[in-house]
């Protein structure tokens, strides 16, 4: 009796030390793979730096390699990420010259969709706030032009999310279809899914979606090769990004090691990837310990304060008293507001000009947000209105109509509180207006906005203060 039980002690005590041994074979391993990529980090990141143009720029990759080096440097745990040295800010200009002037040739050449999204992900990451671009909503653009191919439009929502902007049911929808239907889809577009989901998950609203990303990240790691790659570098390096830390999923459905080496024996001598830029800073995204899906999560300090009036979190908030009706304007992009633009009288041609449409959060000015905008002259302001609501999110609003027009309470998702004498005020100016030097009350716009109408070269502010 006491010799089985003996045995049966002894045989116990193997199976501790074996899983022991097991998890210390785990930990060993672990340990290896970020040495390594680490190793490859280092030496790419190394090479990138040596091929800046004395600009201070990559080319026509400048944006591509400020991202990379950017999450590159950062650890997992700097969600309070420290400012981009000082090298990295004079690069960070010389993005911002190119993102300029992408807006001035636009009307004439056009724009990638997805280029711009790019951009915005490295201003992100560089917690440089695209929404507020030297007066140019850059999210909001990116919104209004929805990309064709499935790849690109996961990237323009992957960056839309970065931004903490607002990602529309539709939009979701449609990543959740490409998503169910993983199979018949490339490893490029499948991975974008998965980081664009992994980002939007990210928001509580949506945490409920995290299930969907179990499906395709596990058909996403059974097209890895025995090599250990996904395809080519650009594939790989995505796939990586995309598998890495998939929550609810264990590390060993791929072969994070193996992919490693693979990337590893691509590595040149002097650490680059093909000697290209572009191969090379998409590699260090696949090794470096953030990816695209985290840079949601950066608190850059751009959140708002306590102090910061109530937000409008859905339009059932808006109660309306029974004589009158309530106009909730939020546009899609496949809106048609030409309707509502209508041509001064007496003219077969519309005479066209510029005015400029700017929102104010808070007495001290916590948010702002501006718009440039072309419309026939005379158009009323809330024609304006309604047009910028369809090219950013920041703008739409909702108004009671009333038989002399319409009254806006709610912009931007701050309604208006009487209780606390919150309300919004409507200002036309000479000039663009300044934070460091508000409006007076005698700029007031003098009607509502249905009265105003429009003049070129003029500013309205829609300013949220306390009275």
């Amino acid at each position: 009796m006491w010799g089985r039980a003996n045995m049966a002690a002894v045989i116990l005590l193997l199976g501790w030390v074996c899983v022991f041994a097991r998890g210390e074979a785990s930990n060993a391993e672990m340990s290896l793979a970020d040495v390594e990529a680490e190793a490859i980090l280092e030496k790419a990141t190394t090479w990138l730096w040596s091929q800046r143009d004395k600009d201070a720029g990559w080319g026509n990759d400048t944006h591509r390699v400020l991202l990379a080096l950017r999450l590159g440097n950062l650890t997992r745990d700097d969600n309070i990420p420290p400012a981009p040295v000082l090298e990295l800010q004079l690069s960070a200009k010389q993005m911002e010259l190119e993102i300029v002037l992408l807006l001035w040739r636009h009307r004439e050449v056009g724009f990638s969709p997805v280029r711009l999204a790019r951009y915005t992900l490295a201003l992100n990451a560089l917690c440089m706030d695209p929404r507020q671009f030297h007066g140019h909503d850059l999210i909001g653009t990116l919104q209004h032009h929805e990309p064709p191919t499935d790849y690109e439009f996961a990237v323009a929502t992957l960056a839309a999310c970065s931004a903490q902007a607002h990602v529309r049911k539709r939009q979701i929808r449609r990543l959740l279809d490409i998503a169910n239907a993983a199979q018949d889809h490339n490893v490029d577009t499948v991975a974008m899914v998965i980081l664009a989901l992994r980002c939007i998950v990210q928001d509580h609203r949506h945490r409920n979606l995290h299930h969907f990303v179990r499906k395709p990240s596990i058909g996403l790691a059974h097209q890895q090769r025995l090599d250990g790659s996904f395809g080519d570098l650009h594939t790989t390096a995505l796939a990586m990004q995309a598998l890495e830390e998939v929550e609810n999923e264990p590390a060993n459905n791929w072969n994070r090691s193996a992919a490693l080496a693979w990337l590893s024996s691509r590595q040149r001598q002097d650490g680059s990837f093909d000697g290209d830029v572009r191969t090379t800073a998409e590699a260090v995204l696949g090794v470096a310990p953030r990816g695209l899906a985290t840079i949601r999560a950066l608190d850059c300090g751009q959140g708002l304060t306590d102090s910061s009036p109530p937000r409008l979190t859905t339009s059932n908030d808006i109660t309306a008293p029974e004589n009158h009706s309530e106009v909730l304007i939020a546009l899609t992009s496949g809106s048609n507001t030409s309707a509502l633009i209508t041509e001064p009288a007496g003219t077969s041609t519309p005479v066209l000009v510029n005015v400029t449409y700017t929102l104010w959060v808070g007495s001290n000015v916590n948010e702002t947000y501006s718009l440039t905008l072309t419309a026939p002259k005379n158009e009323t302001f809330y024609g304006v209105m309604v047009m910028a609501a369809e090219m950013s999110t920041h703008f739409e609003f909702a108004a009671s109509e009333w038989p002399n027009g319409h009254y806006v309470h709610t912009l931007a998702g701050y309604k208006e509180e009487p209780l606390s004498y919150h309300y919004w005020l409507l200002y036309r100016l000479p000039s663009p207006p300044e934070p460091a030097s508000p409006p007076g009350n005698q700029l007031v716009a003098p009607g509502g906005v249905d009265d105003l109408q429009i003049s070129e070269g003029e500013h309205y502010l829609f300013w949220y203060k306390k009275l």
